[in-house]
């Protein structure tokens, strides 16, 4: 049986829900990440920043928008000791800027995914 990592950068706090804003206690990726674990029986691992972006959306991607402008790598809470033991690894995230949130960087920068 292949086992499957889902790596997930979820933001919560003020953010677009349709065309309005609202504060959310989990964050729109979360709830997709939490949909397909139960479909799939996945492990899920957040990839969450030491320091996070302000709680305020505009402010938030000003932060993420120097990051990237920066190719900043922000520290992480926490990294899987070991992904070996994966077959398959899904990066779920926001997109930001047409790329990923830098943590996601942070987070691929840390493995060796060579064969």
């Amino acid at each position: 049986m292949n086992k499957t990592l889902i790596a997930y950068f979820s933001r919560r706090d003020e953010n677009y829900v349709g065309i309005s804003k609202e504060v959310l206690k989990v964050g729109n990726t979360e709830l997709v990440v939490d949909k397909i674990k139960e479909l799939t029986g996945a492990d899920v691992f957040e990839i969450a920043m030491k320091k996070p972006y302000s709680k305020g959306y505009e402010d938030c991607m000003r932060e993420a928008r120097a990051d990237l402008d920066n190719n900043a790598r922000p520290e992480l809470v926490s990294l899987p000791s070991s992904i070996d033991g994966y077959e398959n690894i899904i990066l779920a995230y926001p997109n930001y800027f047409d790329t990923m949130p830098m943590a996601v960087f942070t987070f691929l920068d840390a493995f060796d995914f060579a064969g």
